[in-house]
Order: structure tokens, then C-alpha cells, then sequence
């Protein structure tokens, strides 16, 4: 698989508009999504407690990477044709700005403070450090070959990024970018996710079909779990782990603790970017071939309700923010 699709499936512009700092704690007043469509080159804005689509942004690059903070007041999106990332105001719902990053940026984190900005280059087989107020790479850290996710631990201190064509996972130290460890995961492991109390990385192996469960504190290999035809990435919610199969058009659905497959969902054509709500409730899809976004009951696991955005939908990455009251 390309960093964007092949065909069918296949100056940093001005200066950002205050800091990207994640903030204090706020009541929030629902969640919104913000929905990455390669093929029309658009971002959907989603009011997820209405599943309504209440705008769409232009986002010129075909963008397919999304890393926005729960709480914070920007979302990063990756364009791989234009080489950057581009930067969106999650308050006014607003672009503002873009950063040039050159190679092949697909899989895009930021730490939990707002800055900087992590950025999985494809093509130089590393992950860029970019400083998103100077709007500059300021670092590079080595990976494997083609990364594709990242993730970031919540205290900030490791980052992990997914190396597709070494068939590992890379840990880094956040600050330093001194590699902790490279462990082995099943073929060809693209999207990459941290539990939510943080003891374990799931590795999403699109070659082999499977979930590879590590240990988050001594990179030790917990489980191998079986999973649909070419699984793309994961989300842990409700003790739960709900994994999108392209091929399948299936959310595949095991058990956190023990491993054991739980339910097979059909979810849509091409199922990509996953995520949870933030009480666990739900879990959101975007299926790429059908240009929707799905919202799944993770107790029921009944696809509660399926919305059109636009064309292309990827959301790689993290796509839900609070609404702050």
C-alpha cells in the first residue's frame, strides 16, 4: 500500500493564529469530528451527538493523517501530494495555515502539550519533528522503512511509530528521539495505537491479518490476534478492541484482557480511520469506498448510525475533539 492511494484508492502560507497548546480542562459540550477526504480534497466537520455534517474545509494535497487534541485548538492534517501538513483551527473550524515538510507525510501525531508536531515520512523512512508555531522540521528520528502510524504516549515522554516494510514498531524517547526499542510485529504493520492506560501498543499488520499486542513497559510481545482481511488500524474502547479490515468491510471485535474474538461487524466498504468516544461509548469508522462515517454502540456493537461526508474519507489518526461549553 502507497502512503495515499494509487489512482482511485490510487512556505509555511502565514503564521499560526496563537499557540496549538493543548489548555486547561474544559466541561465539554459534545464531540465534533473532523474527517480527512482524500479523493475530494476536503475535511468534513462532523457534529458527532447529531451525526450531521455542519461544514467541509478545503484542504488542497489530497489529505489522508489527522492529529488533533481532545482539548486543544488545533488539528494537523497530512497531505501527501503536496508534501506538508496543513493546520486547521478546530475552534472557528477554519484553516490556517500549512507547512511544508517535502518526502511522503502519511501518519501524523502531536504531543499532548500542542507542539511539536510528529510527522511519519514514507519516503526518507523517518519521523519528522516539527515545530508548528516557527513552522519548520526542526528534527528527524530514524525508523524502519515506510512509517506509517504514530502514536504518542499521554504523559509525552515516547512516541511509537508503525514501520510498514521492516515488519516492526519503533519506540522512541519523546525529547531525545534515542530509540527504546524496535520490536517485531506481524507483515506490514500500518496503523499503530496506544491502550487507554497506556500498558499496551497494538500493532495493526495489513500483510499478516492480524493485531500484534506489545507491552507498553518491557516491549514484550503479549498476543497475536487474528483479525479480518487487511486490518488498517485500532481503537480500545468499553474493554474492548475494534479493528478496521479493508478487505473485509468488517470491524473485527476481541476482547481487551483475554484476546477472545467477540463479533465480526459489518462496518462498510473499505473501513480506515477509527476512533473512540471519549466516555467509550461509542466507537466512529470512516469507510472509505462509501464516502461514510459509522457510529458503533461498543456495548450492543449495533451500528448505531451512518453518515455521508465526502468523498475519499481516510482519518488516520486522531479526528474527535471536545466541544468546550
Amino acid at each position: 500500500m502507497s502512503p495515499w492511494k494509487t489512482a482511485r484508492r490510487l512556505v509555511f502560507a502565514f503564521a499560526l493564529a496563537g499557540p496549538a497548546m493543548a489548555g486547561p480542562s474544559l466541561a465539554s459540550a459534545g464531540e465534533t469530528a473532523f474527517v480527512t477526504n482524500q479523493e475530494d480534497e476536503t475535511v468534513s466537520i462532523v457534529d458527532l451527538d447529531t451525526m450531521t455534517v455542519t461544514k467541509t474545509i478545503d484542504m488542497p494535497g489530497k489529505p489522508a493523517g489527522i492529529a488533533a487534541l481532545r482539548q486543544g485548538s488545533r488539528a494537523f492534517v497530512s497531505r501527501p501530494e503536496a508534501k506538508s501538513i496543513g493546520i486547521l483551527d478546530t475552534k472557528t473550524e477554519t484553516m490556517i495555515g500549512e507547512i511544508e515538510v517535502g518526502g511522503g507525510p502519511l501518519g501524523i501525531a502531536v504531543h499532548p502539550s500542542g507542539s511539536p508536531v510528529y510527522v511519519a515520512d514514507w519516503y526518507s523512512h523517518s519521523l519528522l519533528i516539527v515545530d508548528p508555531q516557527a513552522g519548520t522540521v526542526t528534527d528527524r528520528f530514524e525508523t524502519g522503512e515506510s512509517p506509517s502510524g504514530v502514536a504518542v504516549f499521554n504523559d509525552g515522554d515516547r512516541l511509537v511509530t508503525a514501520d510498514r516494510d521492516s515488519d516492526q514498531i519503533s519506540i522512541f524517547e519523546a525529547g531525545t528521539g534515542k530509540v527504546l526499542a524496535r520490536i517485531k510485529v506481524g507483515e506490514r504493520p500500518f496503523g499503530v495505537t496506544i491502550s487507554p492506560d497506556q500498558t499496551r501498543i497494538y500493532a495493526v499488520n495489513v500483510g499478516s491479518d492480524d493485531v500484534t499486542v506489545v507491552d507498553a513497559e518491557t516491549y514484550e510481545t503479549i498476543a497475536s490476534v487474528p483479525v479480518g482481511s487487511h486490518p488498517y488500524a485500532a481503537a480500545e474502547a468499553n474493554g474492548r478492541v475494534f479493528v478496521t479490515d479493508q478487505y473485509a468491510a468488517t470491524l473485527s471485535v476481541f476482547d481487551a484482557a483475554s484476546f477472545e474474538p467477540i463479533e465480526t461487524i459489518d462496518i462498510g466498504e473499505y473501513p480506515e480511520g477509527i476512533e473512540a468516544s471519549g466516555d467509550g461509548r461509542f466507537v466512529y469508522v470512516a469507510n472509505w469506498f462509501d464516502n461514510t462515517l459509522a457510529k458503533v454502540d461498543t456495548d450492543s456493537l449495533e451500528i448505531v448510525e451512518t453518515l455521508d461526508v465526502g468523498n475519499g474519507p481516510r482519518a488516520f489518526g486522531q479526528f474527535i475533539v471536545d466541544r468546550p461549553d
